[in-house]
């Protein structure tokens, strides 16, 4: 009897993000200033791309109204939030900020997301795929 290979599944979670002059996504951009929470941001996408959006808690995803979410992690007691909007199959990030005690930094980041998100809907924006690990420096 053959057996047939089981393909693997796609993920739940594929990534872009808008991008300005000379390509530079605006996440990327804004992780580099911190390193570590780009890898915790790693583990937190790596995680939710293996199980359905369904299953995502509030903890890890959040809705902001207005077809505006965010991707929450934390990292050295800091919560960091990317925030996006979902487009054909990808979630399409357009800012990122830390957000404690009910105060998000940026101050007005919601209203600039927003503003962004319809921006990007509209063709304004640019979005490129969101790679997971930085680029390595050449030796």
């Amino acid at each position: 009897m053959l057996k047939v290979a089981e393909l693997p599944k796609p993920p739940h979670l594929r990534l872009r993000q808008i991008a300005g002059v000379g390509g530079v996504g605006v996440i990327s951009k804004w992780l580099k200033q911190y390193p570590s929470s780009r890898a915790r941001f790693r583990i937190r996408v790596e995680y939710l791309a293996k199980i359905p959006r369904t299953e995502w808690t509030l903890k890890q995803f959040r809705p902001l109204g207005g077809g505006l979410f965010e991707i929450k992690w934390e990292d050295d007691d800091i919560p960091f939030r990317a925030l996006g909007f979902d487009r054909g199959g990808y979630f399409v990030m357009v800012l990122g900020c830390t957000h404690k005690q009910k105060v998000y930094d940026p101050k007005n980041c919601i209203a600039t997301a927003k503003k962004r998100m319809k921006e990007a809907q509209n063709g304004y924006w640019y979005s490129v795929e969101y790679d997971l690990l930085p680029p390595r420096k050449a030796d």
